[in-house]
């Protein structure tokens, strides 16, 4: 059973997803994203590189999909993505595997300069292709750099998720991974 600190993270993460903001995360929400994605970077839309990118996040949204759309209707509404989350949250081995899936697709699409570390105007990138405001993302960013370097390392960043999606501590800085939970 998800506390509810854990839901209120969980639906601030789902709303991270609803980047249409119409109460379920489908396709087009996926799609949306990598466009921004492809913008950012500046990438033709018939590139190799944006058809792999596309390729990637429809793979990710066909298998949220699978897990989570109980009622079949081709989205995700928030009941289901918090019965999705509170299914992998009880699975050790799904857990980690999706926690590691997030944190490298979050590297290799924002970690632009290579250097094995996301800097705050990167954060801003990763905030941005969901449509999300830079001045959240520099506080966040904040809060998520933990030894105050200018630079999220992937540890951090793992550290941060554990606190996100484990953590019951209402001051747990990983709790605002994706912003403030309300």
């Amino acid at each position: 059973m998800l506390s509810d600190l854990r839901k209120r993270k969980l639906t601030r993460y789902f709303r991270v997803y609803d980047v249409d903001d119409d109460g379920r995360i489908a396709r087009p929400d996926f799609e949306r994203v990598v466009e921004n994605v492809r913008m950012l970077h500046g990438v033709g839309d018939n590139s190799t590189g944006h058809r792999a990118l596309l390729a990637g996040y429809l793979r990710r949204w066909e298998a949220l999909r699978a897990s989570a759309d109980a009622d079949s209707d081709g989205g995700v509404d928030l009941d289901e993505w918090l019965a999705y989350w509170e299914a992998v949250l009880a699975d050790e081995e799904r857990y980690q595997a999706e926690v590691a899936q997030v944190t490298d697709q979050l590297f290799e699409l924002f970690d632009s300069d290579a250097d094995g570390g996301l800097d705050a105007d990167e954060f801003c990138n990763f905030y941005g292709v969901h449509g999300l405001k830079s001045d959240l993302a520099r506080e966040v960013f904040a809060d998520l750099d933990l030894d105050g370097d200018g630079v999220v390392t992937r540890e951090e960043l793992m550290e941060m998720a554990q606190q996100f999606y484990r953590s019951d501590d209402p001051d747990a800085p990983g709790n605002r991974l994706f912003g403030p939970t309300g």
